[in-house]
């Protein structure tokens, strides 16, 4: 009897617990997850700063129906020390510059005077045509206060996550090693890729090996740290000598291909599938439906289909979220957008499907088109490239329906 996707991606992610946090400083983090929030240390902007290149003043001085003429006192270059404004004056300042205490105080745009944008020498008067009721000036911490968060725990270590801790003078923080994962990949029929290049035609029987190339780059973008490949024949001996160095190596996360099914040389399922708290079985899926779930020697071990198709779907369906996982992340369904069929989709039958799709996002709302038409075969791979996300049916489309699509 088969089981539904969530209770197989609920097995596999019970196997699945993320590396004790380590202080992390920054210039390593990029990766990561933050395992604990990360007080700021300094307020964000750090100092009352000028947003505009322009003319600092004092509103006091200007009275009554302008324009207003004022002798220019200084200039503060941005990194440089503020300077006071004299009364009835005005300081030259420029955007990012400090502005000291800016009660009273207004930066009036250069566009808003009669001095010309650019690089000019200061100017001996400034004549100032209106005055608006934004002053023009970012206040110390407007952006974050010290003691508050720059980043709560959970956050993955991106681009703004890093602008902000560094901008928050965060020097170190708590997170989550990211997960190093090892793809096995089995079956004496196949060659690898660099080896099925080389020749002029294959060997009867031969298969280029796609499953090894494909799944290692899924871990990489997934988030693992480190992805190593391994490929063995139809040996048991030979799987479990492998599944032996790997664990000893300490990888966080085995992934196999093929072999997962009870057939004669199935030696994944053989191996893996003796231990008493291994899983192999059917998901109520298609492509993909036989599936496995085991550990050796402590690290969790996933058993995808050896067809590429099916490989590449069981990797979306149950890889991603266990490196989601590793990774310290919660457990969160993919970002789906909802897309107009642009083609007739599959039929539904005894199984959800599992649909990759392209979509054409130059109309609205979005076009989605079945990777290879109203067939879906696990062996379909010559159909993968430009996909861009899957769809879940569970039932036919009707005619008219809108179909989830999502991203990979």
């Amino acid at each position: 009897m088969s089981v539904t996707i969530a209770a197989h991606r609920a097995r596999v992610l019970a196997l699945a617990h993320p590396a004790m946090p380590v202080d992390t400083p920054l210039a390593e983090l990029p990766g990561r997850v933050l395992a604990a929030d990360a007080p700021a240390r300094f307020p964000v902007p750090p100092f009352d700063n000028s947003a505009m290149d322009g003319f600092l003043v004092r509103r006091a001085d200007l009275k009554g129906k302008g324009p207003w003429t004022l002798p220019v006192a200084g200039d503060v270059p941005a990194g440089s020390a503020p300077l006071s404004v004299p009364a009835g004056h005005a300081v030259r300042i420029m955007t990012g510059a400090p502005t000291g205490d800016p009660s009273g105080l207004a930066v009036i745009p250069v566009e808003d005077t009669n001095i010309p944008s650019g690089p000019h020498p200061l100017p001996e008067s400034v004549t100032v045509f209106r005055l608006g009721e934004r002053s023009h000036i970012r206040r110390a911490g407007n952006s974050l206060q010290p003691g508050h968060p720059a980043a709560t725990a959970g956050t993955p270590a991106d681009a703004p996550t890093l602008a902000a801790l560094v901008s928050a003078g965060v020097a170190s923080v708590s997170a989550y090693p990211a997960p190093s994962v090892a793809v096995v990949t089995s079956g004496s029929e196949l060659l690898t890729a660099t080896d099925a290049a080389a020749l002029s035609s294959l060997p009867a029987g031969a298969l280029p090996n796609s499953n090894g190339p494909m799944l290692a780059e899924l871990a990489r973008v997934a988030g693992a740290s480190e992805v190593t490949h391994r490929h063995v024949v139809d040996s048991p001996e030979a799987l479990a000598a492998e599944l032996d160095s790997l664990a000893a190596a300490g990888v966080d996360l085995i992934i196999t291909s093929g072999g997962v099914s009870a057939g004669a040389f199935d030696v994944v399922h053989e191996v893996l599938g003796a231990s008493p708290d291994a899983w192999f079985g059917e998901v109520c899926q298609k492509p993909g439906a036989p599936q496995g779930a085991s550990t050796w020697r402590g690290v969790p071990v996933l058993s995808f289909p050896g067809n590429p198709v099916a490989a590449f779907v069981s990797f979306h369906l149950y890889g991603a979220p266990v490196l989601r996982r590793l990774r310290g992340l919660p457990n969160a369904p993919a970002p789906r957008v909802v897309a107009q069929p642009d083609a007739e989709f599959p039929r539904v039958r005894d199984r959800v499907l599992i649909v990759p799709v392209r979509l054409d996002f130059t109309v609205s709302p979005p076009r989605a088109t079945p990777f290879s038409g109203r067939h879906v075969g696990s062996h379909l791979v010559g159909s993968l490239a430009g996909t861009h996300g899957y769809a879940v049916l569970e039932s036919t489309l009707p005619d008219g329906a809108s179909v989830d699509v999502y991203f990979y």
